[in-house]
C-alpha cells in the first residue's frame, strides 16, 4: 500500500511546482519520508528502495550504463588517488 502512496506522492510533482522544485534538489530519504507524511502519505525507506529497484528493472541497459558512469565519475573525484 505505501509503495502506491509513494507513486501518488511523486505524481503530485506534475501539478505542484513547489513540490517539483523541492524534489529536484538532493534530499535524504528521511526528509522525503517526512515531506510525504506532511502531505498525508505513509511511505517508508523500504518503499523508496523498492521504487528505485522497480525503476532500474524497467530502465534500458543504455540508461543503466549512463547512471553507472555518473556514479563512477563521482567516486573518482571523491577518492583522490
Amino acid at each position: 500500500m505505501s509503495l502506491q502512496d509513494l507513486d501518488a506522492f511523486l505524481s503530485q510533482r506534475e501539478t505542484d511546482s513547489a513540490l517539483a522544485a523541492t524534489l529536484a534538489e538532493p534530499l535524504s530519504i528521511e526528509a522525503l519520508i517526512e515531506l510525504a507524511r506532511g502531505r498525508g502519505f505513509n511511505i517508508t525507506a523500504a518503499d523508496v528502495f523498492s521504487a528505485q529497484a522497480r525503476e532500474d528493472a524497467d530502465a534500458p541497459s543504455v540508461e543503466l550504463q549512463r547512471r553507472m558512469a555518473e556514479d563512477s565519475r563521482r567516486l573518482r573525484h571523491f577518492i583522490q588517488g
